[in-house]
């Protein structure tokens, strides 16, 4: 399996995270249900009772966008929709481009319903939309820049399943979809090691300890912090794999500047063993020095403010009659 297939294999899993799977479908349900509950209360939308009452006649609303973007998060808000008896009809599809002005849904039910189901329904249009606005952006960037990195989220999300899939409709990777689906030994890992009384070769132990659970992982990441470490993890991941091996290991080059990660893929080309591993570069990284770190030729760019900082996409429902 060449270098590529590997970082789709390990990195690209937003095949998961589909209404048509049901841990994906169940977590969309109680992530929406919440947000509707909290909103609602006990006492449910007081102003909207109080001018409407009970009244059940049909009404009409649209949702349209304010500025241009990248559209996400339909798929969940349909359905949420659904779930409340609002027929649908939908103008975008997840990862179109939009336009101020567009129209994107259309919605019909009873006034009441439409307005008390309105914020959470925005909410997770704008946030979603948000995040693939800001993931198409950045990997334009990267491709004009004449780069191949793969941009992904790390897990500092506010809404972890529903930030991956936005990140997913933008371009961008999935990275690991929780501590459940790859191994990834940090340092506080690598701390307790050394505790142990692992002082020199605490790496090593620690991929060939995560090595015997490979079957259960889609890949296996170690976090160095400076050349040698990682030139230490690579030799070991060289050393563990078989002929064949489809397993992606990789190496995440934690707050290194760009002039140091290519120091580092320098020596493990010298080394013969940069076709062993896949390489991530995380910490620091953000939009306005992305491009510097994607021309250093790491694999994986990583990215925290994609999802723990997002500008949500400008989008208002209004009641037609």
């Amino acid at each position: 399996m060449n270098r590529k297939d590997l970082l789709n294999r390990g990195f690209k899993r937003g095949d998961r995270l589909v209404l048509s799977n049901p841990t994906y479908l169940t977590w969309v349900k109680r992530f929406t249900e919440d947000v509707l509950e909290q909103d609602l209360g006990e006492m449910g939308d007081i102003t909207t009772t109080s001018i409407f009452g009970d009244k059940t006649d049909p009404a009409r609303a649209v949702v349209r966008a304010k500025e241009d973007g990248v559209m996400a998060g339909i798929a969940e808000v349909t359905w949420f929709y659904e779930q409340h008896g609002i027929a649908v009809t939908s103008h975008k599809r997840d990862g179109d481009p939009v336009h101020a002005g567009d129209l994107v849904l259309e919605l019909r039910a009873s006034e009441k319903r439409l307005l008390e189901t309105e914020r959470t329904g925005l909410k997770v249009l704008q946030r979603m939309s948000g995040i693939a606005t800001m993931t198409r952006r950045l990997l334009d960037q990267v491709k004009a820049a004449g780069a191949d990195a793969l941009v992904v989220a790390t897990r500092k999300t506010h809404w972890p399943l529903l930030d991956k899939k936005a990140v997913w409709v933008g371009g961008g990777g999935t990275h690991r979809l929780g501590l459940w689906e790859a191994i990834l030994i940090k340092d506080n890992h690598l701390e307790g090691l050394k505790r142990e009384g692992y002082q020199k070769d605490y790496i090593e132990e620690a991929l060939t300890r995560a090595w015997q659970h490979r079957d259960r992982a889609v890949f296996i990441e170690v976090e160095v912090e400076d050349e040698a470490d990682a030139l230490t993890a690579a030799k070991t991941f060289h050393d563990l794999q078989e002929p064949g091996e489809v397993q992606p290991c990789v190496i995440m080059l934690d707050n290194m500047p760009p002039p140091q990660i290519k120091g580092v893929i320098t020596a493990l080309k010298e080394r013969g063993l940069y076709d062993s591993v896949l390489l991530e570069a995380s910490g620091g990284i953000a939009p306005d020095n992305l491009i510097e770190y994607a021309k250093t030729g790491v694999d994986i760019l990583s990215l925290g403010s994609l999802t723990h900082s997002p500008k949500a996409l400008d989008l208002n429902q209004t009641l037609i009659r």
